[in-house]
């Protein structure tokens, strides 16, 4: 082969494992000046969106993303009200259009429970055998077959209903068009089948997880493996029957827990998905040993052989560790109401840290219980109070009101402070100790006894400097 075809392979087989570029644009008037991102999902295990793009809508109400993929990759992004979904392939040029601008209301976006609605972005002349219009026609008509027969499904359990329902959508969609829409549809008839055999989930994970290979970054290959895996150990640990094959995993051993998998027929990646599975939910769960869970987590970094997996490894054990008592604290930017920004600091003291919004009614009451709290414990305490409000000027008018004693702040970045304290509803308390680190990670409430285990706390740190 001569140099220049050698050189050139060289340059391909480098560009294929960076993937394609995929362009996204559109125009979008009412959106100018706004920030986009587009994100995904690429591991089923803790679900955190990985930010795949961004941009600035320019003020014509131009938009255009790229970035690389490999494979088909389904993105998300959140418009308020809406969160718009789209199939992106591989060097391919999409041109959408977006829902009319709808900002949430305040109740909307004080609510811990809001959920945007799911919205199809619109693909402009965008053929009928496009992939995106093939799931959208699919998930329809099977959301349809689902609601028409959910009595037949989930009350009487009948496999005839099931086998049915499975028929006739591989009669309107066969296989063999595209693999990503097959895995679809392969995930979507598991739902169907685990409806039926709900009380015996091991018969489905053994036909569709155990056997199938593992697809990490689709959305149905992800709801299905979550529907029959999450809370794997505890609900194994429950049962007696089961309490032998689990021994490892519940002494945090990962090797030995994948083996037992693959000895009851998974395949070796399919284990180890489900092994880390596992020992993340059971950490969590609190019913398990939260060191064991943990150590079989730190033993798969070394152990596990599947590739895609490995590679997320190390962030699903940050999600653990990062808010672990006694680490350092995430760094927290904030400024006050004549935007001078400072970063927090507890010095010398312990800070008692307090996510808020002034139109949360739980927030306005434990924002008044801290009056006393602060009376009292002020020369060993610092309260600070943040509000996670867009309008700043919403908390500024309660401060004015209630005259509370100590400072007002806002998050600078407030996306940012929500991912990092992994804020999902407020009020959200931490303590932080004078040497920066997670002292309780979350804290109480001053409403559920937060002052004697504080004082608790502060009298064991004394003893131990004495």
């Amino acid at each position: 082969m001569s140099r220049f075809l050698l050189l050139l392979s060289l340059i391909l087989s480098i560009g294929s494992l960076s993937g394609q570029m995929v362009t996204i644009r559109g125009q979008a008037s009412d959106y100018a000046g706004k920030s986009l991102k587009f994100y995904t999902y690429p591991e089923p295990v803790s679900r955190q969106p990985k930010d795949v793009a961004e941009t600035t809508v320019q003020k014509d109400g131009n938009f255009v993303f790229t970035f690389p993929t490999n494979h088909p990759i389904e993105i998300y992004t959140d418009l308020e009200k809406f969160k718009g979904t789209l199939i992106a392939e591989p060097g391919h040029d999409y041109e959408i259009s977006l829902p009319a601008w709808s900002a949430r209301t305040k109740d909307e976006a004080a609510s811990p429970y809001f959920v945007p609605q799911l919205y199809w972005l619109n693909i402009r002349n965008a053929k009928l055998s496009d992939l995106n219009f093939m799931v959208r026609a699919f998930l329809t008509d099977y959301n349809k077959e689902v609601t028409l027969h959910t009595f037949d499904l989930y009350k009487k359990r009948s496999l005839d209903s099931a086998k049915a329902i499975i028929a006739r959508l591989e009669k309107s969609y066969p296989s063999g068009k595209h693999p990503y829409f097959d895995l679809l549809k392969t995930c979507s008839y598991g739902e169907i089948e685990l409806a039926v055999w709900q009380d015996d989930k091991d018969k489905i994970v053994r036909k569709y997880i155990a056997s199938m290979e593992v697809s990490l970054t689709h959305p149905a290959y992800q709801h299905l493996f979550n529907a029959l895996c999450s809370d794997y150990l505890t609900s194994k640990s429950q049962d007696f029957r089961q309490k032998k094959m689990i021994t490892n995993a519940l002494q945090g051993n990962f090797g030995g827990f994948v083996s037992q998998l693959i000895e009851t027929g998974f395949k070796k990646e399919a284990a180890e998905l489900l092994a880390v599975k596992a020992f993340y939910d059971g950490f969590y769960s609190g019913k398990l040993d939260k060191k064991s869970m943990l150590n079989g987590l730190k033993e798969s970094v070394s152990q596990c052989s599947f590739e895609p997996l490995k590679t997320c490894l190390p962030g699903i054990i940050a999600l653990i560790t990062a808010l672990q008592e006694g680490n350092k604290s995430p760094d927290l930017l904030l400024k006050n109401q004549n935007e001078v920004r400072t970063p927090l600091r507890p010095n010398g003291k312990y800070v008692y840290l307090v996510f808020f919004t002034s139109t949360s009614k739980e927030s306005k009451a434990e924002l008044d219980s801290l009056v006393t709290l602060d009376k009292k414990l002020r020369k060993i305490l610092t309260i600070v109070a943040v509000s996670m409000e867009k309008n700043f000027q919403d908390a500024a008018k309660l401060w004015k009101v209630k005259k509370y004693p100590w400072e007002l702040m806002s998050a600078v970045n407030i996306e940012q402070a929500s991912s990092d304290f992994r804020i999902k509803a407020v009020p959200t308390f931490y303590l932080i100790s004078p040497d920066s680190k997670l002292a309780l990670s979350p804290a109480l409430s001053p409403s559920h006894n937060f002052e004697s285990l504080f004082l608790k706390i502060y009298r064991e740190s004394r003893f131990r400097k004495n």
